[in-house]
């Protein structure tokens, strides 16, 4: 019992750790966007 909780402790993190990196790259990204448009739009 103890091994499949910790087998599935493991994968919710291993998901959170790839949920993390994906959404900072996005906010990155949209701030990348959002300073170019500021740029070359005004």
């Amino acid at each position: 019992m103890s091994d499949k909780i910790d087998k599935e402790t493991q994968e919710h993190k291993l998901f959170y750790e790839k949920f993390l990196k994906f959404t900072t790259y996005c906010t990155v990204l949209i701030i990348v966007i959002v300073a170019l448009m500021a740029i070359f739009l005004v």
